[in-house]
């Protein structure tokens, strides 16, 4: 019969299923159940002759897909067959194939597990925070350039946090296409230019510093001193930091180390008569931190209740932040804005300013790509301007000795 609308619904169940075939597109069929259920279908064989099975395909329900909409449907699978493809097989794939959720929690625990605690803790927050919410419900395989492009302008307030997020995506697509998630070279992030990230090109001086010391060690004093007198504390502001907590920003301060490793330092990696420890696994690998003068100073103060320079307070382990103590100490500081990483800048820039080489410095932050250390190459003025000056007035001064003689 040929489809129609009027056709179709003048349609009679009966004891037993019908099936009716239309005259306007091969393949195309309708079946009608006993209870008056009537559902297209696309019927076909993957090769010609009865040799080959039939394979009938749910195309949907009647009349909430129209004759039109059922036939565009089997013209697309008859395309397809033309291909190679089996639509049967294409569906049942689409079926089995893995939501974002789904693939994402595989990439947790396969991917993300065997990296550094620091780094697994950024890729967990970003997921939770910003890549579940928006392409949670959507297939791995399905996802395009257009979502990506609109998640990343999304986040345009936020520079940096889109582009981490972005890098984020294509690892875990680049992952998807290796575990066959999605066909190989159709990563959808490929081709999307990240936003400018504004680097802080102005860095903690000594007058910062100089404010930092002191209220650290004032803060100190005051937490001593209500540890004997048990008083509570009366300001609207936090005017304490526990000694452990001073010794870490302290050593951040004195070394140029990065908060991690300072962290997660043990007293057997420690050789304080050689003024170095040795980092088994820092973000860059194996890492010797310098322990200047001062930071030794900090260490020899420290008392040694543990494998680890600063334990936690829980059971086992070492601290993992002082983000909290840092908040407070630059409330009191009066110096909103500045980071614990800063800390690692101020000693950089400190170095430059005293003439030490862009390589030398790197070295000692444990740079594992020189470009890194550029962003302290306007520094350099520093040292080369005050070089320039001295062998100035070095010249200047035999003239005019020249000249008196």
């Amino acid at each position: 019969m040929k489809f129609t609308k009027r056709e179709i619904e003048a349609i009679k169940a009966t004891e037993k299923r019908q099936t009716f075939f239309d005259d306007g597109m091969p393949g195309l069929a309708l079946r009608v159940s006993p209870t008056g259920h009537k559902s297209f279908y696309y019927s076909y064989r993957l090769g010609k002759g009865r040799g080959f099975d039939k394979k009938w395909v749910h195309l949907g329900s009647f009349p909430v897909m129209t004759v039109e909409q059922a036939r565009e449907k089997a013209k697309l699978m008859a395309a397809s067959l033309q291909f190679g493809q089996d639509p049967a097989k294409q569906i049942q794939e689409d079926k089995e194939a893995l939501s974002m959720k789904e693939a994402l929690e595989k990439f947790r625990d396969e991917h993300i597990a065997k990296l550094k605690p620091q780094t697994r803790q950024s890729y967990e927050r970003l997921i939770e925070k910003l890549i579940l919410p928006c392409f949670g419900k959507m297939r791995a395989k399905d996802v395009t350039y257009a979502d990506v492009a609109g998640f990343h302008a999304r986040l345009r307030e936020t520079p940096y946090q889109a582009n981490r997020a972005y890098a984020v995506l294509s690892k875990f697509f680049n992952w998807c296409e290796l575990c066959r998630y999605r066909e190989r070279n159709t990563n959808p992030c490929e081709g999307i230019t990240k936003y400018k990230e504004k680097k802080r090109q102005n860095f903690m001086g000594a007058h910062e510093l100089g404010i930092l010391g002191e209220t650290l060690s004032r803060m100190e004093m005051t937490w001593h001193e209500r540890q004997k007198t048990k008083e509570k504390r009366t300001a609207p502001l936090v005017d304490t930091i526990t000694p452990q907590a001073a010794a870490v920003i302290r050593l951040l301060m004195f070394t140029g180390a990065r908060v991690g490793e300072i962290l997660s330092l043990e007293w057997a990696n420690i050789y304080l008569e050689e003024g170095i420890a040795k980092l088994p696994d820092s973000k860059t690998g194996f890492k010797i931190l310098q322990l200047t003068h001062p930071a030794v100073v900090v260490l020899k103060g420290i008392p040694q209740v543990d494998r680890w320079v600063f334990p936690s307070d829980s059971e086992c382990g070492h601290m993992v932040n002082i983000k909290d103590a840092w908040g407070d100490v630059l409330k009191q500081a009066n110096l909103p804005g500045w980071r614990l990483h800063d800390l690692r800048h101020a000693f950089a820039s400190a170095m430059v300013n005293g003439g030490a080489s862009l390589p030398i410095v790197g070295k000692i932050l444990g740079h594992s790509n020189a470009s890194t250390t550029q962003r302290y190459a306007h520094l350099e003025e520093n040292p080369a301007r005050k070089a320039a000056e001295q062998a100035a007035s070095m010249i200047a001064h035999a003239i005019e000795d020249r000249k008196e003689s």
